[in-house]
């Protein structure tokens, strides 16, 4: 029965910060991740969501899948093939530079080697998941832009999740673990969703009301989930090292986006944009930190600078993307 209170009360009280987030005319996507961050403090999660933090886990994993495969509803396959290109560009340098340049400081400064290639790989990951909430609330998702980073977010998370397989490989022996198989899973259901789009179409009343019911009981444990990893006393920690994870997290993502320039027919402006979409941390970053903690290649203190750096990171998104298609409405096309 305490289940079943504790399922309501999560739901209810993401229902209440998606409805003020509508009222404030913001991203639902914000009332979310403030709803989940809200229901993870310490004092809320022991009262709402103990002893059934395990399963309310679970849901959120599910949550992700489901995310990922509503979004791969939304991109056709002729609109995502016709921007590999680009996608490919802007996922190598969007990872590789924010990577390096993560690694190479906090070596310099004295971290392990271990752990300064675990916080590079934390920065040079990419929330497709989030990006995806937001893109298809503005039904930005089909543009050349939204397909653009969708794909360059799938292809940031690969880079990510296989080259933190080879350090766990080589340095632990080996990292298989629920919350891997998870991600694999949630790019699966992604291409699974082209495929539903391609063969069997978008606009499907079976498809409708599977979109519809997901998103008001599903997703909204993914950023419930999210919102459990955070830790309040990590704002307390030293302020200039967070500035610091912050400030090469985000420089990094738009050095390594600028860098495509050359390579591509986008203007300065979509650059920027995509900057801002590339930024954007979330799940995948929270889940690479979190699987480091747990073999030991990341202290406590390194974990909760990452995730007040990935909650920033995705917090700031939405305000962007939507400040910026205001001014230009056109800019995603």
């Amino acid at each position: 029965m305490h289940i079943i209170v504790t399922i309501i009360t999560c739901l209810l009280i993401s229902f209440l910060f998606t409805y003020l987030a509508k009222k404030l005319k913001i991203s639902t996507a914000i009332g979310l991740i403030i709803s989940g961050i809200l229901i993870g403090f310490p004092l809320l999660r022991n009262v709402i969501l103990e002893p059934n933090i395990n399963f309310i886990s679970i849901l959120g994993n599910i949550g992700l899948i489901v995310l990922m495969f509503l979004a791969g509803i939304e991109v056709s396959w002729s609109m995502l093939y016709k921007e590999k290109r680009d996608s490919i560009f802007v996922a190598s340098f969007s990872a590789i530079i924010p990577f390096l340049l993560g690694f190479i400081i906090f070596y310099f400064l004295g971290f392990s080697l271990l752990t300064s290639l675990t916080i590079g790989l934390c920065m040079s990951i990419t929330a497709e998941a989030t990006n995806a909430r937001v893109l298809l609330e503005l039904k930005k998702l089909k543009t050349k832009l939204g397909s653009l980073m969708m794909g360059a977010g799938i292809l940031d998370d690969i880079f990510g999740i296989c080259l933190f397989l080879i350090i766990g490989y080589f340095v632990v022996g080996g990292i298989v673990t629920n919350e891997f198989m998870i991600m694999i899973l949630s790019f699966v259901a992604f291409f699974m969703g082209i495929l539903v789009h391609k063969f069997i179409g978008r606009r499907t009343l079976l498809i409708n009301y599977f979109e519809k019911i997901s998103l008001w009981t599903l997703i909204p444990f993914f950023f419930i989930s999210v919102g459990i990893h955070f830790s309040l006393e990590s704002l307390t920690v030293n302020f200039f090292f967070l500035i610091l994870i912050i400030s090469i997290a985000i420089i990094g993502k738009f050095l390594g986006v600028l860098l495509t320039k050359p390579f591509t027919k986008l203007k300065f402006k979509q650059i920027y944009l995509i900057g801002w979409g590339m930024n954007s941390r979330g799940a995948v970053e929270l889940v690479i930190a979190f699987m480091a903690l747990k073999v030991g290649l990341l202290d406590k203190y390194i974990y909760s600078n990452l995730i007040v750096m990935a909650l920033f990171t995705t917090l700031i998104f939405p305000f962007f993307i939507k400040g910026i298609i205001k001014k230009e409405p056109k800019i995603m096309e």
